[in-house]
């Protein structure tokens, strides 16, 4: 098994990268594109992947399949570029099954999730983030029966094809629900009810607890959190003068390209466009 760190520890300057969502599929290659393109021209010498790095990924057997030719190229971007870059990788809720395989061909390092990153005089809470999504109770017990080993050791053990149908259809499912959502927002907006829907809830995109996220960051002792999955990009405050910032989602043919990086340079995080 490989070894999940659940602290890193970087001496040093240099520019540290942060990027989550990026939900990389062979049907969107303009955002592949993006993020090739970057992988080459970044500054960092470290990047964190903080989750939802694929759109799906139904095993690591997949690789050596007749159809894995648009995730091979992933990994073998990703290898070109780990001469240079230390690249680390937090599973999120689309990629939770890319296991040691995958990132040894690509020259990734698994964290745990959360984990602590001490760098440049500074430490930050690194997550996902749907854990702390607590009003979305139907995901997380969902989340809590696929990140169970049986369930994995279960599934891996189905035929791919099987595992193929078995993800499309979460996935179906998953974009209906998000469907319902954005009609409830557009509602909102022009002021109709939206009867049963929390305004945490909009757009299908539950948000992180504020609560849970200060619990996360007492547990560290630390005053930052950054996060993905929520794609509300922005900084948040929390209580005690903590505060979480949330990385963006990317796609590139949306209007404007959504394409960013979070980036700890000298101490100090900012935002940077593609």
């Amino acid at each position: 098994m490989s070894d999940i760190l659940k602290a890193v520890d970087i001496t040093g300057v240099g520019s540290i990268d942060f990027i989550s969502d990026l939900h990389l599929q062979p049907s969107e290659m303009p955002s592949f594109n993006a993020w090739a393109q970057y992988m080459r021209s970044t500054p960092a010498s470290h990047l964190f992947i903080l989750g939802d790095f694929f759109e799906v990924w139904a095993g690591d057997d997949f690789l050596e399949s007749a159809h894995a030719e648009f995730e091979n190229r992933c990994i073998q971007v990703l290898n070109e570029q780990s001469s240079r870059i230390s690249i680390y990788f937090m599973a999120g809720n689309r990629d939770f099954l890319l296991k040691e395989k995958a990132l040894k061909s690509a020259h990734m390092q698994e964290l745990s999730d959360p984990c602590l990153l001490r760098a440049q005089g500074k430490s930050f809470v690194l997550s996902h983030g749907d854990a702390m999504c607590l009003s979305d109770v139907e995901y997380l017990k969902f989340r809590e029966m696929v990140r169970d080993e049986r369930w994995q050791s279960q599934f891996l053990s189905k035929p791919l094809e099987e595992r193929l149908a078995i993800a499309k259809a979460m996935r179906l499912k998953s974009e209906e629900e998000k469907a319902k959502y954005r009609k409830a927002f557009e509602a909102s907006k022009s002021g109709q009810e939206t009867q049963g829907f929390q305004a945490n809830q909009f757009m299908g995109l539950h948000d992180v607890d504020a609560e849970s996220a200060n619990t996360v960051l007492e547990s560290f002792q630390c005053d930052t959190l950054i996060h993905g999955h929520t794609h509300r990009p922005g900084e948040y405050p929390l209580r005690n003068n903590k505060r979480r910032i949330v990385l963006s989602d990317w796609d590139a043919s949306s209007s404007p390209p959504r394409l960013e990086a979070l980036r700890l340079e000298n101490g100090q995080l900012s935002r940077h466009k593609l």
